[in-house]
C-alpha cells in the first residue's frame, strides 16, 4: 500500500512539472469555446489537471475548476477530445434533450467490455445500430414487465423478496450464502445481488435461479462491482492511452477490469446458450426467443446486420450491470445514510405499519400511500448520486450551446452530482431531508423533484422504471421487517470516504438486520 501511494505521488509530481512546462504549447479547441484552463497538457489534456486537483473524485475536481473560472459550462481537453462539463440543471436539461448531443464517444473503457474490443451493446454506442437494437430490446422486454407494471413479474419480485427476508432473518442455508450472511450480519451491497439479478433474469428468460443456484449471481455481482470500482467517471487513463495496458501498474488495472468484464459476459452467455440450444421458432417462451428469431432472419452478409450473438451478450450486459451492481449499490448507500438518520427509519416504519401492516409485503399498489418511503428513496438518489458524471455524450455535428461554439465530436459530461447539490434549486442540498419532496399534506409532489439521477431525453437510462420499482419494494420490505444496526462499538460510517469509480460506492460493510 505504501509503495503504491509513493508511486502515485511521484506520478502526480511528474505530471505537475510537465504540465507547468508544456501547457503553453497547447491551445484551446476554439476562440468561442466555454471558459476553462488556457492551455492543456499535450499528452493527457486536462485529465492530468483533474487528477492533480482530486484524483479520487474527478467530478469534484471538475466542479472546483468550474468554480475557479466562474462557469457552469466548463471547457477542458481530454487528450485529443475537446470536452465540456455541464454543472447546471437548466443547461443539462437542454443538452440531454437535444438530438445533436445524443452521440457517445468511442472510449477504450467501453471496448474492454467486448471480447473482440468492438463497440457493442446499448449504453456506449450510437448510430443506426444503436437505434435499431435499443428499439427492439426495449420494445420486447416491455412485454415481459421491463419498464411497466406487469403483475406476473411483480409476483416474482415478491417471491425474491421473501427469499431475501428469509436469508436475513434465519441466516444461510447454502455454502455460498455464508460469505454474505454471518452471525446475524449481512454484507452490503452483496446481499442484494441475487434478488436484483434474479428479477432481471425473470424478464429476459422467464425464469429465476433457485436459491441453491444463486452462487453464480453473487459471483457475477462481485465481478460487476470490480468494473464499477476500478473505472472512473471520465473513462480512466486507458481510454486516452490504451497502450498503457502493457505497462505496470496500468497493466494490472487493465487485466482486473478486463477479466471482471469477461466473467460477467460469460455468465450472460451461459443463460443465452441454454435457451438457444432449445430454441423452437414455433414456440416463443421469452424475450430471448424473440431475439433468436431475428438472428435467424438475418445473415452476416447483409450490410446492416446487427442481430448477432455478441451484440445480444453486450445488450443484455448493459441492463444486467446496473441491476446487479448499480441498484444494489444505491441500496447500500441509502442504508448508510439511514444509520446517520434513525428518525427517517422510524417515520418510514410508522408509515408502512399504518398502510400495509405486517400480514403481507408492500406492493407497488401501496406506493401512492407510502409517500415518505418513496420520498426517502428519491432523496437518497439525489444526495448520493450513483453516477456522478453520468455517461459521456458526444456532439454529433458542429453546434452551439448558450452562445458557445462546440465542434463535432466534443465530449459532453453532465455533472449530475453537481446539479443535485445546486443551492439555488435545493436550498440545503447537504442535508438528507426526504420532506423536500412532499407537499403540505404529506403527499409526494413530483413537481418538487428536480433530480435527474437517470438522465433525461433519448439517452435516459432505459432501466429507470425497473430500478425505481425494485428499490422501492426492497426498501419498504426491509423497513417493514427489520431494524438496522451496526456491529458493536462501531462508529458511524464516514460518508466522505466513499470511492468514485464509474459509480460512487462504499466499501463493503456488514450490517445487522434485526427482526422487528
Amino acid at each position: 500500500m505504501l509503495a503504491s501511494t509513493t508511486l502515485l505521488l511521484w506520478g502526480v509530481a511528474i505530471i505537475l512539472l510537465l504540465y507547468r512546462l508544456l501547457r503553453p504549447l497547447a491551445g484551446r479547441p476554439g476562440k468561442n469555446f466555454p471558459p476553462g484552463p488556457p492551455g492543456s497538457f499535450p499528452f493527457l489534456g486536462d485529465y492530468g489537471l483533474l487528477l492533480l486537483i482530486n484524483y479520487r473524485h474527478l467530478h469534484k475536481a471538475a466542479l472546483k475548476l468550474g468554480d475557479f473560472y466562474r462557469t457552469k459550462i466548463l471547457g477542458i481537453s481530454l487528450k485529443d477530445y475537446p470536452s465540456i462539463v455541464v454543472n447546471d440543471l437548466a443547461v443539462a436539461k437542454e443538452v440531454l434533450n437535444r438530438k445533436v448531443f445524443d452521440g457517445r464517444p468511442d472510449l477504450y473503457l467501453a471496448r474492454i467490455r467486448d471480447k473482440n474490443y468492438n463497440r457493442r451493446g446499448i449504453f456506449f454506442t450510437d448510430g443506426p445500430s444503436w437505434k435499431e437494437q435499443r428499439w427492439f430490446i426495449l420494445r420486447y422486454l416491455r412485454d415481459y414487465g421491463f419498464g411497466r407494471r406487469f403483475p406476473q413479474h411483480e409476483a416474482e419480485v415478491n417471491s425474491e423478496l421473501h427469499v431475501l427476508i428469509d436469508v436475513l432473518r434465519y441466516g444461510p442455508k447454502h455454502e455460498h450464502e455464508r460469505e454474505i450472511v454471518r452471525d446475524g450480519y449481512a454484507k452490503c451491497p452483496n446481499v442484494f445481488f441475487s434478488c436484483f439479478a434474479n428479477a432481471f433474469l425473470q424478464i429476459v428468460s422467464g425464469e429465476r435461479l433457485s436459491r441453491e443456484e444463486t452462487g453464480v449471481l453473487y459471483e457475477a455481482g462481485a465481478n460487476a462491482m470490480v468494473f464499477q470500482r476500478q473505472g472512473d467517471d471520465y473513462g480512466t487513463i486507458l481510454s486516452y492511452f490504451p497502450n498503457l495496458r502493457h505497462i505496470y501498474p496500468f497493466s494490472r488495472k487493465f487485466q482486473t477490469i478486463r477479466q471482471a468484464s469477461m466473467n460477467v459476459n460469460g455468465f450472460i452467455e451461459t443463460i443465452i446458450d441454454k435457451y438457444q440450444r432449445t430454441y423452437d421458432e414455433n414456440h416463443v417462451r421469452c424475450f430471448l426467443d424473440l431475439y433468436f428469431r431475428e438472428m435467424v432472419k438475418c445473415t452476416p452478409q447483409e450490410p446492416n446486420f446487427t442481430f448477432q450473438h455478441d451484440q445480444l451478450v453486450l445488450g443484455l450486459v448493459d441492463f444486467f450491470f446496473p441491476a446487479i451492481s448499480g441498484a444494489t449499490t444505491q441500496m447500500a448507500l441509502l442504508l448508510e445514510r439511514l444509520l446517520h438518520n434513525p428518525h427517517v427509519v422510524k417515520r418510514m416504519q410508522h408509515e408502512i405499519d399504518e398502510v400495509v401492516g405486517h400480514g403481507r409485503l408492500p406492493t407497488l399498489d401501496d406506493r401512492t400511500e407510502l409517500s415518505y418511503t418513496e420520498a426517502t428513496l428519491r432523496e437518497a438518489m439525489r444526495i448520493d448520486t450513483l453516477v456522478p458524471s453520468g455517461i459521456a455524450h458526444r456532439v454529433q455535428e458542429d453546434t452551439t450551446l448558450r452562445g458557445y461554439e462546440l465542434p463535432k465530436d466534443t465530449l459532453v459530461i453532465v455533472g449530475l452530482d453537481a446539479i443535485h447539490n445546486q443551492k439555488e434549486y435545493w436550498g440545503d442540498p447537504e442535508c438528507f431531508r426526504p420532506e423536500r419532496f412532499l407537499d403540505e399534506s404529506g403527499k409526494l409532489c413530483l413537481a418538487k423533484d428536480l433530480s435527474v439521477p437517470f438522465g433525461a431525453g433519448k439517452r435516459l437510462c432505459a432501466g429507470e422504471t425497473f430500478a425505481r420499482n425494485i428499490m422501492f419494494l426492497t426498501l419498504a420490505a426491509l423497513m417493514q421487517n427489520f431494524n438496522i444496526r451496526q456491529p458493536p462499538n462501531a462508529q458511524l460510517p464516514d460518508l466522505s470516504k466513499r470511492n468514485t469509480g464509474v459509480i460512487i460506492a462504499p466499501e463493503d460493510y456488514w450490517l445487522k438486520f434485526e427482526p422487528r
